[in-house]
């Protein structure tokens, strides 16, 4: 019996106690469903709607680049994207696997498309296929509701009409690396990689939009709470005459070269050639690694723009500078005749001049005319190299132009200083007289030589050259140059292509306006080290060829200076070209 009765209450005792923990467990889970119902209901229904509501940026239509008459550089063609949120797709193996059957992806795409989602974040939108047509993303589009996380957009995708003409001048666009990420892009935009859509990126990308989409837990839309709209960037017009540069690309044909003309007044650049050049829509539609990797290896170096991203020695064009730094500096032989006789010796060794037999007496127009190499040799050693040097810095050389396009070259002025900062040893007479004449260490890029030919025509101002259209004329400096001086030099220019002995009468004294120029032949190697039958040399050891000057000579309008790389000789490979540009300059002139 008492046995019995102390089980009993054992057992009342574990059933008051079990009883007394139910009703403080209800008691808890009261407290807490009341605190979240009353007190945190405000903030629960927030953190639910955030759940259910993500931000989705929508990309800008890019600006268009347009010449200086509104024809379309780079334009916008209408076409779609398939972009993917990894965040929203539920089984992304699958999803992989269906969107390459879908859209027709061969395996190599497919891992692209893998790569680029393993480099982004799994909470934005990821660019997966663009530049499509309807026809392409239909069955994807018919079935979108399979595919949680995964959109079709209309947009539009870049498009360069003149392809290689405009290579270098317009750039193309590429994929936001991580740098561009850093500074703001999202990793599904392209950005401007190079020349005009890099320079002018700020205008031509546009602002980004914005929508809210309400999803559900399965990561499908649900609907679209707010919508910002995108602004579309702005259209930039350049300075660049595209029926100029297309002239200049046909006479300058296969060989690799340069072309700049500028207009004298205000700087505008209307053309602004560089050949080889490379096709810029290839970028877009999805540059392959082997052609990357074959321009990369092309001896022709089909990337450089030559106009002003490499420098070469000036040759005779270069005579000009000379010339003007004797009269600064009034040497009594600009008004004096040289005898030429073919070579200047030189101590122990002999400087030629281009005419093996010579010239004879010539005067400061004559050498010119004539490009005589020995008149220039006394010259420059009668100006010395701290003279030459300082009038060549005076007006532009060894500088950068101001240009807006990056990679701009300085060239070089070379002197003393120079030479010792080299560790190359002391500065010899020889190599001022070799300067004087654009050879030698002295270089500088064609739109360097373009700036100098238009600084000769406009009076003396040092212009920065202008990319778009309309801008006002922008003078670096006005040059302390005597008007006398200027005139003699002018006149100078005009007898190379109006003497019958100028080096280019032959080729431009035909042309629809009045030239005046110089031509240039600048040696890549030593003659006697290959003969001197300059047709038995290989191409990488011929002559560059150039040609610079102004037209008309009356009124001047244009300034030009074409660089032939291995050309030969300038007469005969570089003026031909300016001689097309003037004859399209002048036909579009009457036609207006």
């Amino acid at each position: 019996m008492d046995a019995s009765l102390s089980c009993r209450h054992r057992y009342d005792r574990r059933l008051l106690v079990f009883g007394v923990g139910a009703a403080l467990v209800f008691v808890v889970l009261f407290l807490r469903l009341a605190d979240l119902q009353w007190r945190k209901h405000e903030q629960m229904h927030l953190q639910a709607e955030q759940n259910r509501i993500s931000i989705v940026p929508t990309l800008p239509v890019r600006g268009e680049v347009l010449d200086r008459y509104g024809r379309g550089l780079a334009v916008n063609h209408v076409s779609y994207r398939v972009q993917i949120i990894p965040d929203r797709v539920q089984d992304m193996e699958l999803t992989m696997l269906l969107l390459a059957y879908l859209l027709d992806w061969d395996e190599k795409q497919q891992k692209q498309v893998e790569a680029r989602l393993a480099e982004s974040r799994s909470d934005r939108p990821v660019l997966i296929a663009d530049q499509l047509q309807w026809a392409a993303v239909a069955p994807l589009a018919a079935r979108l509701h399979r595919f949680p996380g995964v959109d079709v957009l209309a947009g539009t995708h870049r498009h360069y009409p003149y392809g290689e003409l405009g290579a270098h001048l317009i750039g193309y666009l590429a994929m936001a690396n991580s740098e561009d990420v850093a500074g703001g892009f999202l990793p599904m935009e392209k950005v401007g990689r190079s020349g005009a859509e890099s320079a002018f990126e700020n205008l031509l990308h546009g602002r980004l939009g914005y929508q809210q989409e309400e999803v559900d837990a399965l990561g499908h839309r649900v609907g679209i709470y707010k919508h910002t709209p995108p602004e579309m960037g702005a259209s930039i017009r350049l300075s660049i005459d595209i029926d100029l540069q297309q002239a200049a690309s046909e006479a300058l044909g296969d060989r690799s070269g340069a072309a700049v003309v500028l207009d004298v007044n205000s700087g505008e650049v209307l053309t602004l050639l560089s050949k080889p050049g490379f096709d810029t829509n290839q970028f877009i539609t999805g540059l392959e690694v082997e052609q990357w990797q074959s321009w990369l290896g092309d001896p022709r170096h089909p990337l450089i723009d030559r106009s002003f991203q490499a420098a070469y020695p000036p040759a005779s064009t270069f005579k000009l500078l000379t010339m003007l730094a004797g009269l600064d500096f009034s040497l009594p032989l600009m008004d004096e005749s040289v005898y030429c006789s073919g070579h200047l010796e030189l101590a122990d060794r002999n400087l030629r001049c281009w005419k093996e037999e010579g010239h004879g007496y010539v005067n400061l127009r004559q050498a010119i005319a004539q490009s005589c190499d020995v008149y220039f040799y006394q010259l420059g050693d009668n100006l010395g190299i701290d003279r030459l040097q300082a009038t060549a810095k005076k007006w532009g050389f060894g500088e950068v132009a101001g240009f807006i396009l990056a990679g701009e070259k300085r060239g070089v002025v070379p002197g003393p200083k120079w030479k010792r900062y080299q560790g190359l040893g002391r500065w010899t007479r020889g190599e001022t007289m070799i300067t004087a004449i654009g050879q030698g260490a002295m270089n500088a890029t064609p739109l360097q030589i373009a700036r100098f030919a238009a600084a000769i025509a406009n009076g003396g101002k040092l212009l920065v050259p202008q990319l778009e259209a309309g801008n006002l004329p922008l003078i670096e400096r006005e040059l302390d140059v005597k008007p006398q001086h200027l005139e003699r030099l002018r006149q100078a220019m005009r007898s190379v292509v109006s003497s019958p002995k100028g080096t280019a009468h032959y080729r431009l004294s035909g042309a629809p306006w009045k030239i005046a120029g110089k031509t240039g032949t600048a040696q890549v190697i030593a003659m006697a080290e290959e003969g001197d039958d300059e047709e038995l040399l290989p191409d990488r050891h011929k002559d560059h060829a150039w040609f610079m000057g102004y037209a008309p000579f009356d009124n001047p309008r244009i300034a030009f200076a074409i660089f032939v790389e291995h050309g030969g000789h300038g007469s005969s490979a570089a003026a031909p070209v300016a001689g097309a540009i003037v004859k399209a300059m002048a036909a579009k002139e009457a036609e207006s």
